[in-house]
């Protein structure tokens, strides 16, 4: 019987190292994530989770080393081909993000606004779709300052997947949440994660998001990743240092 054929890896960091100053956050970084996983990098705040993810899209250059998408150098490519990858990336912000002058339904239209030339209407009935996914269906005209906190998260994460991305970035999906409600975010991301076989980063320093969403998860400590292995193993490690960095996590 052939063998089964080893998952494509889309997101790849070789030997990464990134500065800010005398500063160093990521140094000699290796990862790799594959088809249709969800990767999530658990990290104390401030150890260069987000950071990682702006190489990934692009926004900051590695100092050393290379970060691929799709086999593509991100630094590299032109601008027309960054463009490209983008449209087929979906980014989930720490803070939800969302512009306050607009509606939740125009913040969740944005991207494609942006990327297509789609008519209205269609667009309209695309947002309207992603608020149903996102369990938020009459929330189209509310504005931002209508929402919780909770809410807000949902209609970010309705307009990360308003372009059907392939690769989805969730930075820190549940922070400043309480737990009810972070679980329910963890279980909404799990499922649409499944639901539309995408490929996933996750960065987040909560246990419960690594427990629902995480096919794999590694510890980013002093600049690069440790321990890389499933839920079940990572939590259960005796590892000192990750049993030190679990004990004060373990909500």
């Amino acid at each position: 019987a052939a063998m089964p054929a080893e998952p494509k890896v889309v997101i790849r960091f070789e030997k990464v190292h990134k500065s800010f100053g005398t500063k160093r956050i990521l140094s000699d970084m290796d990862l790799e994530v594959r088809q249709g996983e969800n990767f999530t990098v658990m990290g104390p705040s401030g150890t260069g989770k987000s950071v990682m993810l702006r190489h990934v899209i692009g926004l900051l250059r590695a100092d050393q080393g290379r970060v691929t998408v799709d086999g593509q150098e991100v630094a590299k490519i032109g601008r027309e081909e960054l463009r490209k990858l983008r449209s087929r990336m979906g980014y989930v912000f720490q803070e939800a993000a969302l512009l306050n002058w607009l509606s939740a339904g125009d913040n969740v239209a944005l991207p494609l606004r942006e990327t297509t030339d789609l008519a209205d209407d269609e667009i309209v009935e695309r947002v309207q779709e992603k608020l149903a996914l996102v369990q938020m269906p009459d929330a189209y005209d509310k504005m931002p300052g209508e929402l919780s906190g909770g809410m807000k998260k949902r209609v970010g994460l309705a307009r990360g997947l308003i372009t059907d991305p392939e690769i989805i970035l969730f930075d820190e999906p549940t922070a400043g949440l309480d737990p009810e409600i972070s679980s329910s975010i963890n279980h909404l991301i799990r499922e649409i994660s499944e639901g539309l076989r995408v490929t996933a980063l996750t960065v987040t320093h909560h246990m419960g998001t690594v427990k629902t969403v995480a096919d794999r998860v590694g510890l980013l400590d002093g600049g690069r990743l440790h321990y890389i292995s499933t839920p079940e193993e990572f939590l259960s490690s005796r590892e000192p240092r990750l049993v030190r960095f679990l004990g004060d996590r373990l909500d």
